[in-house]
């Protein structure tokens, strides 16, 4: 990836506290950095992997209605092309990995490169980080405590699968934090699921 680029596509976020929880510094660096290490045994087009998981969230910056998967990827591949003057057939790859990479266990990713995007961004929903990051994203939504707990309990399960389905079998692991929160928010507060 061209330094110039990377500066240019961390420009196109803006502000780094607009949404904390999914800021270029913190979350989408880590996806980044997630992405590169799973390419390290893949045979995929490694730039379209790069491309996608620094634009993945750019859609999370646009107001009004949708998705920010499918908003970001429309974003993405019009930055791509008009911005930095990349082939549209490159553009449409990162688009398609964008528009599939959020939490919506009806749309499966249709490429390996979208299946890389995936599993990197949960990877940074896991642990002790992907809880705070969970939690915050809710409550800025107003969601209740057991309404966070029910959508988190709803998420790892959904989550589980896919890392299996993608081969990814040895991140589930990462996922035992948010499921030993859930069982004691429901056991300290009495709720069932």
């Amino acid at each position: 990836m061209d330094k110039d680029d990377f500066f240019r596509i961390k420009e196109l976020y803006g502000e780094e506290d607009i949404i904390p929880a999914h800021s270029f510094g913190k979350h989408v660096l880590e996806v980044y950095r997630n992405a590169k290490e799973l390419l390290d045994e893949e045979d995929v087009d490694s730039e379209v992997v790069k491309y996608s998981a620094l634009l993945h969230d750019v859609g999370r910056h646009i107001p009004g209605d949708g998705g920010h998967a499918e908003k970001g990827a429309e974003k993405a591949k019009e930055f791509l092309i008009d911005e930095l003057g990349k082939e549209s057939d490159f553009a449409e790859k990162v688009s398609e990995c964008i528009r599939f990479h959020s939490n919506r266990p009806h749309l499966k990713p249709p490429t390996r490169e979208a299946e890389i995007l995936w599993t990197a961004d949960k990877m940074h929903a896991s642990g002790a980080t992907g809880l705070c990051r969970f939690l915050l994203t809710l409550g800025a939504k107003n969601y209740s405590c057991d309404g966070a707990v029910d959508i988190l309990e709803r998420r790892v399960s959904e989550a589980e699968e896919s890392l299996k389905d993608f081969g990814f079998d040895e991140l589930v692991d990462g996922l035992d934090t948010l499921k030993s929160f859930a069982e004691q928010y429901r056991e300290e507060n009495h709720v069932s699921n």
